[in-house]
């Protein structure tokens, strides 16, 4: 048994994908990744992986190269504390609110709050704009009790739920899939469906299920509730309907926005950015410190949206540390990769000099800037490997002689056809089998970083 109490981070050797169809400028050969499966995570590792550039797809992890890539894909998070929503985010919000309990039901509430004295109406923008109180402000279970006998338009139901495959999530997939990225339905499968958004990549205590509802319960007080963690979907229903969703990856200090898909007849309701301001809410309403909103393009304009929800930061691909998204966006205009190191790599140093951003392959783009992803990762899509990683410029990671020299191998795990082995098992290993094992280990040691790598069990199966 791989697993006891004490849940495990377990991965396949990963290796470097080169010359991928990029999905977001469609060139064929643009877009590199470093990239692994893994075979069980810990909800705490992956939250640091992020901070490493790595996001997932399904069980598939992977690093973008930001140096070597047409479009170099940064990660942006906000601190959502620090959110103060603009006037277009909350003209989307306040727009949907009104489609939501209609003509008549706004007008009793407004009768209603000003016989309350209450300057808050569902219509109207209240200078003193609170997120938590306003995103909720149209949703069923959030309306006063009041006006229970004055009808809306239509109900409007938010719930959090696990990521179980139905026939409804899949049916919307479809249905999203073809709309928006035109896919044929031969390439739409529940199968798919699954691997992408409904399988659970997170490991757990024994004695912990995140999705029994009464773990985030105290039933007499005396106890704190549990965090929520792991993956779960919100569900969007209007009248019944289910009319979006958004698949989240909770985490111990971030809410990570994996996925977001939606009707087409509803898309003109800026769903994507609602479904940004109804996370980050979540994000507060959870007690998380940031909001992950997947990878940013500069120069790709349907991600140009991302950066409106600041103040946002960027992770700086070698330093590994988060800088704001203004000093980034300086730096932005000069060249399409940034990075903040005293002698950072640098563009010229890249295998294949990319064009400036000024003159960069045009980006597909939408015009109601709603949330979507092209560029959903797959292992074995257009990809051709190159031997290691330590033949690439790839930022952020380690040489070949450095890793050697620093790397304890007393600290390396490995399971190896489900035999674990550590410290002293490794150097008394035949030669010529640790040979063939070194490579990948150093390999992955130098992508994930040496502390993060310890604690994983690197798997040859």
């Amino acid at each position: 048994m791989l697993l006891e109490d004490t849940p495990i981070a377990a991965v396949l050797p990963g290796h470097y994908i080169g010359e991928r169809r990029c999905g977001y400028c469609h060139r064929s050969s643009g877009s590199c990744v470093f990239g692994f499966t893994s075979v069980s995570m810990t909800v705490d590792l992956y939250q640091r992986l992020m901070d490493r550039g790595f996001r997932r797809s399904g069980t598939f992890l992977y690093k973008p190269d930001l140096l070597n890539s047409c479009c170099p894909q940064y990660t942006i998070r906000l601190k959502a504390s620090d959110y103060r929503p603009s006037k277009e985010h909350r003209q989307a919000i306040n727009r949907f609110n009104r489609f939501v309990v209609g003509t008549q039901y706004e007008e009793a509430l407004r009768r209603h709050n000003s016989s309350s004295h209450s300057a808050s109406s569902v219509g109207k923008h209240n200078p003193e704009f609170d997120l938590l109180s306003t995103i909720h402000r149209a949703e069923y279970n959030h309306l006063p009790q009041e006006l229970a006998h004055v009808p809306t338009a239509h109900k409007f139901v938010v719930r959090l739920v696990p990521p179980d495959c139905t026939d409804e999530k899949f049916e919307l997939y479809r249905h999203y899939q073809k709309t928006c990225h035109h896919e044929p339905d031969s390439k739409i499968t529940k199968h798919g469906f699954i691997q992408f958004l409904c399988g659970r990549p997170f490991e757990f205590e024994r004695d912990y299920d995140p999705y029994d509802m009464e773990n985030f319960v105290s039933a007499d007080g005396s106890q704190p509730a549990r965090k929520r963690l792991g993956l779960w979907h919100q569900m969007y229903y209007l009248d019944d309907q289910l009319i979006a969703m958004a698949v989240l990856d909770i985490l111990p200090d971030t809410i990570s926005g994996v996925y977001f898909m939606c009707r087409e007849e509803y898309s003109k309701y800026s769903l994507g950015k609602l479904s940004a301001c109804r996370e980050i809410a979540l994000s507060l309403e959870e007690q998380r410190t940031y909001y992950h909103i997947g990878l940013y393009i500069y120069s790709c304009q349907k991600m140009k949206y991302k950066a409106s929800f600041g103040p946002s930061e960027l992770l700086d691909p070698e330093l590994y540390h988060y800088f704001s998204f203004d000093k980034f966006a300086a730096e932005f205009k000069k060249s399409e990769y940034v990075s903040f190191a005293q002698n950072h790599k640098g563009r010229d140093s890249a295998k294949d000099l990319r064009k400036p951003i000024a003159s960069a392959t045009k980006m597909s783009s939408r015009n109601d800037g709603e949330r979507y992803e092209d560029d959903d990762v797959d292992e074995e899509d257009h990809m051709q490997v190159i031997q290691t990683v330590f033949d690439t410029d790839m930022p952020g990671v380690a040489g070949q002689e450095e890793i050697e020299s620093s790397i304890d191998m007393s600290k390396v795990r490995l399971i190896i056809q489900k035999y674990v082995f550590t410290g002293e098992d490794l150097s008394n290993m035949h030669p010529t089998v640790f040979a063939k094992l070194l490579e990948p280990i150093l390999q992955m040691a130098a992508v994930m970083g040496l502390d993060l790598f310890y604690e994983v069990f690197l798997y040859f199966q």
